[in-house]
């Protein structure tokens, strides 16, 4: 009642290399399809990036000028420039670029990556006749499209008589 050591043989649970290759191809396949499907999303929120700043930069431009125009003194402009001076004496100049905007103050300077066609300076009175605006026209592309936006800033009587006594 001996037992041979060798005819008795023990088998060791595993795979085989069939089933290995077969394994890591359908691995490959679905780390292919990921790849894919995370190359387009990424795009997309790329994509959704620039548009996001597009309209921030917008935003933060309406935001700034609309404050040193109510919060400045006097306006003065000239062809790609616009300064403010306030009643301190700080002042905050806007130089339009052909790409983007700068927003100069004492503090910091601020860029808006908005492109320029141009700016138009006028001046114009309300409905009644009663109150003078200077008024500023910006021309800009935004994804693809022109936009006009337009400010008013109120010219007082006292600045009216210091243009006429200058003349």
């Amino acid at each position: 009642m001996f037992k041979s050591i060798r005819s008795q043989s023990k088998s060791i649970p595993a795979f085989s290399i069939i089933e290995a290759v077969v394994g890591m191809a359908i691995t490959a396949i679905i780390m292919g399809i990921l790849f894919v499907i995370f190359s387009i999303v990424t795009g997309r929120m790329l994509d959704f990036k620039s548009q996001n700043q597009l309209v921030n930069d917008l935003n933060r431009l309406t935001y700034s000028l609309n404050k040193d125009i109510f919060e400045k003194e006097k306006m003065t402009a000239s062809e790609n420039e616009i300064y403010f001076n306030g009643y301190t004496g700080e002042r905050v100049s806007y130089q339009f670029l052909d790409d983007y905007i700068l927003r100069n103050s004492e503090t910091f300077v601020d860029t808006f990556r908005i492109k320029m066609n141009k700016i138009i300076l006028d001046t114009v009175k309300s409905k009644t006749e009663q109150f003078v605006f200077q008024k500023i026209k910006l021309n800009v592309e935004a994804n693809e499209k022109e936009l006009d936006l337009r400010f008013y800033k109120r010219v007082y009587p006292n600045e009216l008589l210091q243009r006429i006594k200058s003349e």
